[in-house]
């Protein structure tokens, strides 16, 4: 044990990039052992990086570029598409145990990766292969280098914090923050907003700038697509105001930090009020700024609309540290240690309890469905076997072209019909115009629909699709168990004559299913 206390003290960063690498290694045994399907967004993800670009219907083009980078060496196995995600959260742990480190002590730094590491959200994230995976690294980089610019403005923190801002950036919009958070810091801390007037903060700037400008003069060739969806997605108001949600956003929360911490977290928020050590809180209140913006503003949108768990993951890098610096300080005195130490142990001990209960369960799926977690896993289950259901009947009556009228339904049968041989994979149009990536790149083309197979799943909008072909004849249906509960059934037609109707108002209201009118 004092070897290890010895190692630790004489080579911190050595040893917290082993502990972060033995983690990262477990995961990715996770990875590849795991029999679940990837799902309709991960097959959606890798239908990008079959063709590179610097912007795509709904995201920024990082994910893609990384699943590229993946496969091209593994393969395109469900595996290989989500390697790089256990590889790219340990990059972030490395990043925010450099910001504990730098900005506190090397006992932040460490408590810094591991709190990360061993948040549920993470521990799901590095399975899959998400936005968040390519997000959080370049945000905790940002952090790291805008704490390093702070400290010591020059060229070199300020181009590695704005390309890293930039980075972020091209993984995903949510990045939006970090500007908004430096923007704060500058408006409260002296430090930064000394640094961020300086002709060092002009760098900083256009260091973003210039490595997101692909994706921001892609946007403006294609009518502003991401955007326009990011801003669609947010869909204010729709739901209705309703402030109950915000027990909901709670919630979710919890289960993407852990239960326990977060209330820590948010006890710990009214604590900094009248602190008397100015430099501790000034160091706190930097990170709070990368924090308190974004749980508020992805809780009102909760309030107002409807929020994703995920949505406000930006947030969770810096808390990583904050809540760090704080366990540390609570070790460092007898009497909180006593009080409140065993209430800290509690939830890094339930979140690594969370995290191997996750990890049991996604490497043997079995274990799930015997204590009832399997609907969790609905979405990663059955796309093989619907894949192969299709192409049976659609060879039986020499289909033309096989059309569904789900976009997820759509990303699953494109990536697992792959090798199958299937007859061209379309989609049904619900509007005038497509609205998701999957519309777009899966129009029926001209002469595909003499014989077309028709699956709908839950056949809501059957009456609508009666309308857009000449001649629509029922088939029967196919089910899929996709666990001990949960079935997939697609309800089979014989379709032929495909032409789009108009979507008036009067259509809208004769055949639109009841839950859109």
């Amino acid at each position: 044990m004092n070897a290890l206390k010895d190692f630790w003290r004489s080579n911190p960063s050595a040893c917290a990039a082993l502990a972060i690498a033995l983690l990262v290694a477990i995961r990715i045994a996770m990875v590849i052992a795991t029999p679940l399907e990837i799902g309709p967004d991960e097959a959606q993800y890798w239908r990008w990086s079959r063709e590179l670009d610097f912007g795509y219907y709904s995201k920024p083009p990082m994910i893609a570029w990384v699943i590229a980078l993946s496969t091209s060496v593994f393969g395109d196995g469900e595996w290989a598409i989500r390697l790089l995600s256990p590889v790219l959260h340990g990059v972030a742990a490395f990043f925010l145990f450099l910001l504990g480190k730098a900005a506190f002590d090397t006992r932040v730094g460490g408590w810094s990766a591991a709190i990360y590491l061993l948040m549920p959200g993470i521990w799901l994230s590095s399975t899959i292969m998400s936005t968040d995976a390519v997000l959080l690294p370049a945000c905790a980089a940002a952090l790291y280098y805008l704490w390093r610019f702070r400290e010591s403005p020059g060229w070199g923190t300020a181009i590695a914090a704005g390309a890293c801002i930039g980075l972020a950036m091209l993984g995903k919009y949510a990045a939006l923050f970090l500007y908004g958070g430096a923007a704060l810091a500058a408006l409260i801390d002296r430090d930064m907003r000394k640094a961020l007037l300086s002709p060092f903060g002009g760098a900083l700037i256009a260091a973003s700038l210039v490595v997101l400008a692909p994706n921001l003069i892609w946007n403006v060739a294609n009518n502003f697509a991401t955007v326009s969806h990011t801003a669609d997605n947010a869909n204010i108001g729709e739901a209705g105001f309703n402030p109950l949600n915000v027990f909901d956003y709670l919630a979710d929360q919890a289960a993407v930090f852990g239960p326990i911490l977060l209330l820590l977290m948010l006890a710990g928020f009214a604590a900094i009020v009248g602190r008397k050590d100015k430099w501790t809180t000034t160091r706190e209140v930097w990170l709070l700024c990368f924090i308190v913006p974004t749980l508020l503003v992805i809780m009102g949108q909760e309030i107002l609309s409807r929020a994703h768990a995920n949505w406000a993951a930006s947030a969770y890098p810096a808390a990583s540290v904050l809540v760090a610096s704080w366990i540390d300080r609570v070790f460092g005195r007898p009497t909180s240690r006593r009080s409140v130490g065993p209430i800290i142990k509690a939830g890094v001990g339930l979140n690594v309890v969370i995290g191997l209960f996750f990890a049991v369960m996604w490497v043997a799926p079995s274990l799930a469905d015997a204590t009832r977690a399997s609907n969790a896993m609905k979405s990663v289950r059955g796309w093989k076997e619907t894949a192969q259901q299709l192409k049976t009947r659609a060879d039986e009556i020499g289909a033309s072209a096989v059309m569904v009228d789900d976009r997820e339904l759509w990303h699953g049968l494109d990536y697992y019909g792959r090798n199958l041989q299937l007859p061209p994979i379309r989609v049904w149009q619900r509007g005038d115009t497509p609205r998701s990536h999957a519309e777009e790149e899966g129009k029926i083309r001209p002469g595909e629909d003499t014989r077309v197979l028709f699956a709908s799943e839950g056949d809501a909008y059957a009456a609508m699709v009666g309308q857009d072909f000449a001649s629509v004849t029922p088939l029967g249906v196919i089910k899929v168990p996709l666990g001990p509960t949960r079935v997939r059934e697609l309800t089979l037609y014989i379709a032929s004559g495909y032409h789009l109707v108009p979507r008036t108002p009067e259509f809208e209201a004769a055949y639109a299913p009841n839950h859109e009118r």
